[in-house]
């Protein structure tokens, strides 16, 4: 039987170095994940509705890694480690989400903490916004400010689908109407060697960077941002898709 738990904004789930053999599922709110640094706290991630923390407590004896506090009003799915043994067994399809965050884990561990505590110490944040309706109504008319990275961009999929392909991973899900442009799984904005890099994801149509493509049908798949903006189009030249990312820095 599922567990729903509910917290407030701002109050503490998970404690760094606290024990711990059960994950978090977020049904709705936002999550902040953080670590207590000499320089004083570091934001890991700031984690929304579908994602996971604390799953690697459901493989390992081990303290937990990292604080989580409730960026807003928060419901959780709490998943024991009883519970994910019997879901293997009966419900396999229920632990897609926790499996892919475990594969993510695995696959990117020391790359990403790296890369994380090197943006976040430096300050390295970045802003997206939209150029086009298109792009605006994808933001809903706001300003993007990007914490954590790589920060992922794909076509919104219907959960039902999602959950059965366990390579969907997106930050920004982009709502679109057929013939698509967008794909599943279309590009990230990383940070790396102390800049920001735009990166193809092996998407259909690519995308155009500065007036470059990338992606698609051209060789090259990832550019570095040289200066403090660029003017990203997801899709080809006159998908409407256009953005412009801006390198921010508090």
């Amino acid at each position: 039987m599922d567990t729903v738990i509910s917290f407030k904004t701002g109050e503490t789930i998970i404690e760094e170095g606290d024990e711990g053999s059960w994950a978090y599922v977020i049904l709705s709110g936002k999550a902040r994940v953080f670590k207590q640094t000499s320089a004083g706290e570091v934001t890991l991630a700031v984690m929304e509705n579908g994602e996971v923390f604390g799953e690697m407590a459901l493989i390992e004896d081990r303290p937990r890694s990292a604080s989580v506090r409730a960026e807003t009003n928060l419901k959780l799915r709490v998943i024991s480690r009883e519970h994910f043994n019997e879901l293997l067994r009966e419900n396999p399809s229920r632990l897609i989400p926790i499996m892919k965050s475990l594969f993510e884990r695995l696959r990117q561990a020391s790359d990403m903490l790296a890369e994380r505590m090197d943006s976040h110490e430096k300050g390295i944040e970045a802003l997206l916004e939209g150029q086009s309706e298109k792009a605006k109504k994808a933001l809903n008319g706001r300003k993007l400010l990007i914490t954590r990275f790589p920060f992922r961009i794909g076509r919104y999929v219907p959960p039902d689908d999602s959950e059965m392909d366990v390579f969907y991973s997106n930050n920004l899900a982009i709502e679109e109407e057929k013939p698509y442009v967008i794909s599943r799984n279309h590009l990230s904005i990383n940070y790396e060697g102390g800049k920001l890099w735009v990166v193809d994801r092996g998407s259909a149509f690519g995308i155009v960077v500065n007036g470059m493509e990338l992606g698609g049908k051209a060789k090259k798949t990832r550019i570095p941002l040289e200066s403090d903006q660029c003017q990203i189009i997801i899709g080809p030249p006159t998908s409407g898709f256009v953005f412009l990312l801006s390198r921010y820095i508090p």
